[in-house]
């Protein structure tokens, strides 16, 4: 017969060598997450108060962990559910527990770099779920992690880290302490400062991502499994939950990034707003719609009940805003928007004869292609287009972007706003003689964002 020594640690081990499950994970703000197995259990990690800013999702709960006795960490009245509650606030030596079926780890560590004198004790809570293996922070605080912390740590697939400083380790000691020595394949940057919430202390974007290296945009909620994680180590900057969601017009995927002067839309639910497009100059309010980014009224394209299409004001800064949606001078709809100096998206392509590029309407080798995209930023040659105006013949671009057919760089030909468009970069590439023919991928990179469509070539 044989004896098993820790019962939990053996179920992990289990619980990695099974089928991958996919995996819903949700930054609800703050350092509250909610990951769900599709068809099994969820968990609710660090629930943030009420007064914090970001609502809890009305999903029930099989486990409910918590890090330590702070309200922004510990609003389990919160949460639906007859839940089983991991609690990291009675943790004072290494613990592991079973919980929904999954075998939890809580961790002891310090809220800050005095053992816990300033704000006291943090326990990191360490769980195996749907294959892939989590670690969520808490509000570490520590200068270094311990050896009996390094060694429950190892082989991590999602690590949650605080990375808004003041209450906890800075940014830089995040990235140095946290991410460079565990190298998890998913680095979740949370616990900072977002235009829906969060303490005034805490940093904000872009300062929070600098010191990270591997950074990607994603929406509040990514669907992750153990076979489909990342090959290379990727620091995720999320979007907190919202009920309304800004994009990119041109990718249209959720947690894209946008530019100053580049096109954006949000969908959400709009009461009251009329159906009506306007045209250059763009108006700031359409019938009795408004949107305001940071602050400041957006020309808008197009409002509806459902979907507005904008233009984010240029003088918009680098970091996450509040893109907040008034009719009739009410507030029917607020979402953050990620704004970064350069990002691509795709609005369509087109053959050398006009058409657009198709499986019916191939581009040939030898013509070139017509890239009509938005997010091409600011720079001298188009700093003089005011917003909402249609832009003139010669307002070129200062950077060219990378493009690839096939993975295979090709070269720009000219990249510039279109004239007589609002908001609408267009870039011209030849394609070469030995380009891939049938369907191929059309990359187009500036920056950090990265935009991928199908073309055909013959």
């Amino acid at each position: 017969m044989i004896r098993y020594v820790g019962l939990v640690s053996f179920l992990t081990t289990l619980a990695a060598v099974a089928p991958a499950q996919n995996v819903h994970i949700t930054w609800i703000g703050q350092a509250g997450f909610v990951v769900q197995t599709e068809g099994g259990a969820t968990v609710v990690a660090d629930p943030p108060a009420p007064s914090v800013g970001y609502p809890i999702p009305d999903v029930t709960a099989d486990v409910v962990t918590v890090s330590h006795n702070h309200t922004d960490h510990n609003y389990t009245q919160g949460v639906k559910g007859n839940f089983t509650l991991v609690d990291g606030r009675t943790a004072t030596s290494r613990t592991e527990v079973m919980a929904g079926g999954m075998p939890f780890v809580m961790i002891p560590g310090f809220h800050d770099a005095q053992s816990g004198a300033v704000t006291g004790p943090n326990t990191i809570v360490q769980w195996t779920q749907g294959g892939l293996r989590f670690a969520h922070m808490g509000d570490f605080g520590q200068e270094q992690l311990t050896d009996a912390q390094l060694a429950d740590l190892q082989n991590l697939d999602v690590m949650i880290v605080p990375a808004g400083g003041y209450f906890t380790v800075e940014p830089e000691e995040a990235a140095a302490v946290l991410v460079a020595q565990l190298k998890p394949r998913v680095t979740i940057l949370a616990h900072y400062r977002t235009p829906l919430g969060g303490p005034a202390q805490l940093a904000t974007l872009p300062a929070v991502a600098t010191p990270f290296t591997g950074v990607v945009y994603k929406p509040s909620t990514v669907v992750l499994s153990r076979g489909g994680a990342p090959t290379t180590p990727e620091v995720w900057v999320m979007e907190p939950l919202a009920p309304a969601q800004a994009v990119n017009s041109g990718s249209l995927a959720a947690g894209t990034p946008v530019a100053p002067g580049s096109l954006a839309s949000i969908f959400g639910s709009f009461t009251g707003s009329a159906t009506m497009a306007g045209s250059a100059p763009l108006p700031q309010k359409l019938g009795q719609t408004e949107v305001f980014i940071g602050g400041t009224a957006a020309p808008l394209l197009y409002v509806s009940p459902t979907q507005i299409n904008l233009q984010i004001p240029s003088a918009t800064g680098l970091g996450q805003f509040l893109a907040e949606v008034k009719v009739g001078g009410q507030t029917v709809a607020r979402a953050p928007v990620t704004v970064v100096s350069r990002a691509p998206g795709v609005l369509g392509v087109f053959n050398a004869d006009g058409r657009a590029n198709s499986a019916s309407n191939a581009a040939r080798r030898g013509d070139s292609l017509q890239i009509y995209a938005t997010g091409q930023g600011l720079g001298p040659g188009v700093a003089g287009v005011a917003d909402g105006a249609a832009a003139g013949m010669m307002n070129l671009t200062r950077s060219i972007p990378q493009v690839t057919l096939g993975g295979q760089k090709v070269t720009v030909t000219r990249s510039g706003l279109l004239a007589g468009a609002v908001g609408v970069w267009q870039v011209t590439v030849a394609i070469p003689m030995d380009a891939p023919t049938g369907s191929t991928q059309l990359t187009l990179g500036l920056g950090v964002v990265r935009n991928t469509v199908a073309v055909f070539i013959q």
